[in-house]
């Protein structure tokens, strides 16, 4: 999985960050293993900041904070993520979430998904909410797809009274071990 602030004409994009340092494409998970965003104070420079740097700053007029830019493809096919599961859900559209930062636990309503048996579309599933941890989730990722769409630049995302640009779009996943909800 990768994030990359160097695309361009992108909103999660930006040529330095507001510690100076310019923007790159990053690794976050390879091979199954999550590449750790803050790598020790141990490996800080005398001036603070990290020499291996994942997470950009992206907010001049507040106090650095970790950000991520913009998601990269995987390599499989749509079709392939969803005909390898026997049961699970297929959310294609979020309606909103909210993370709980202490503890990385999220919630997000899909406000379209499809219920999949033997990797098949069978019926759409109304309301259906997905809960998870972050950290946990991330680990979880067993397939990403080579079908990643950004929208055309109106998102924001907001951290600590900050609101930067970002692009909003994701391709396919394969996360296993979610919960899911639906009271439909």
């Amino acid at each position: 999985m990768l994030d990359d602030g160097t695309l361009p004409d992108r909103r999660g994009s930006l040529k330095v960050d507001d510690e100076g340092c310019a923007s790159q494409r990053n690794v976050l998970i390879e091979h199954g293993i999550l590449n750790r965003p803050h790598p020790g104070l141990d490996e800080r420079p005398a001036d603070g900041r990290q020499t291996h740097r994942q997470w950009p700053a992206r907010e001049l007029a507040h106090v650095p904070m970790p950000r991520m830019t913009n998601q990269l493809a995987g390599d499989k096919a749509r079709e392939e993520i969803i005909g390898c599961l026997k049961r699970g859900l297929y959310a294609t559209t979020f309606g909103g979430g909210q993370v709980d930062i202490t503890n990385g636990r999220f919630v997000f309503s899909a406000s379209e998904a499809y219920w999949v048996e033997n990797g098949k579309n069978q019926y759409p599933v109304k309301e259906a909410t997905i809960i998870g941890n972050g950290p946990d989730a991330l680990i979880r990722i067993k397939m990403i797809g080579k079908d990643l769409a950004l929208d055309s630049g109106v998102g924001l995302s907001g951290k600590e009274g900050q609101s930067v640009p970002v692009g909003v779009g994701q391709s396919a996943l394969r996360v296993d071990g979610l919960a899911v909800v639906s009271t439909a």
